[in-house]
């Protein structure tokens, strides 16, 4: 993908032959000006975009071609699974300096593609575009049955807050990718986690059909900010125990190492692409309700009445916390990459 040689069409048919034919509920994909999608009958459809831009999403001094392909779509799949839809299809527009080195190019599609097919998630469309700076732009589609989509609303005191998976490894794999750690299995393990995240994204649509949940999102931003989405949006606080964080594999020992607090990085770090949800109080157990699903989940919380986000320490002591996660407009939070 040699764009001096090969130009916007060549590159256009290159992607094309890759992503393969349309099918299932796309009438319409590449080739045409727009995608056509025919959703099944009694489903909503549910659309999400997400942009990674080099410089603030991402460096290549510390990811892959691939990995960012994957990554691409993978965070638009984790938004989709905390709204409760199956994925059917997304875009990419894909802005590319003019001298963009080939493999690179082939290495961001190559990883986009994996992930699509893995997820049933075909590639439809998009544009390409000269920058001066890499940008990709996905936009995913899903169906959720409809009036079943879940949202962020509806969290109600008394309810219970779970979380799949484990917390804090993406921040720590990113503290470990900007430093000079060894490449050890455990410090391996942990870049992986923030180069190539694996959202749940599975779990969403089953959780969609269990008239228990009253709330979820994905923990892109860090448990803090997101946890406060949830509570601003039901108008309600939600009380998170620290001990009970189900902090990822080998985090402890690499944060005692860098110095760094695990529990910080846990709460506040982002992009573990988790799920966050609430139940009502008679809903099943967490380790219940999780082999039901094939997911580790953990019990964190509760919702009480009030606002915003508290946490409760093994001594007792209650903290109000404000999300601290990024926010690309205010220049006290750091970028992903910085």
């Amino acid at each position: 993908m040699d764009l001096a040689a090969i130009g916007e069409l060549g590159l256009i048919g290159a992607i094309r032959r890759r992503a393969g034919s349309r099918g299932g509920a796309w009438r319409v994909a590449i080739g045409d000006d727009a995608a056509v999608l025919r959703p099944r009958p009694g489903t909503d459809v549910v659309a999400t975009t997400d942009a990674l831009v080099e410089g603030v999403h991402f460096r290549f001094e510390t990811t892959d071609a691939r990995s960012l392909g994957h990554k691409a779509l993978a965070v638009n799949l984790s938004d989709l699974g905390a709204m409760g839809a199956r994925p059917t299809g997304c875009l990419l527009a894909l802005a590319l300096p003019p001298a963009a080195d080939p493999r690179k190019i082939e290495g961001v599609v190559a990883g986009l593609l994996a992930e699509a097919r893995a997820a049933g998630c075909p590639l439809v469309g998009g544009d390409t575009v000269a920058s001066p700076a890499w940008t990709l732009v996905v936009t995913a589609f899903g169906e959720v049955p409809a009036g079943r989509a879940l949202g962020r609303g509806g969290a109600r005191p008394g309810d219970r807050v779970l979380v799949t998976g484990e917390l804090g490894g993406s921040a720590m794999g990113l503290r470990l990718l900007q430093g000079a750690a060894p490449a050890t299995p455990r410090n391996r393990a942990l870049v992986r986690r923030h180069r190539r995240p694996r959202p749940p994204y599975a779990v969403g649509p089953r959780l969609a059909r269990r008239s228990f949940v009253t709330a979820a999102i994905d923990l892109s931003d860090g448990l803090s900010r997101d946890a406060g989405h949830v509570a601003r949006e039901s108008g309600v606080r939600l009380d998170v125990h620290l001990a009970r964080l189900p902090l990822a594999r080998g985090l402890r020992a690499a944060a005692r190492e860098l110095g760094l607090d695990p529990l910080a990085l846990a709460l506040h770090g982002g992009e573990d692409y988790e799920l966050l949800f609430c139940v009502r109080p008679g809903a099943p157990s967490a380790a219940a309700l999780g082999r039901q699903l094939g997911v580790r989940l953990t019990e964190v919380g509760g919702v009480a009445r009030g606002r915003g986000v508290r946490t409760l320490a093994a001594s007792g002591e209650a903290r109000v916390v404000r999300g601290q996660g990024f926010d690309h407009f205010k220049t006290t939070s750091a970028p992903a990459e910085e």
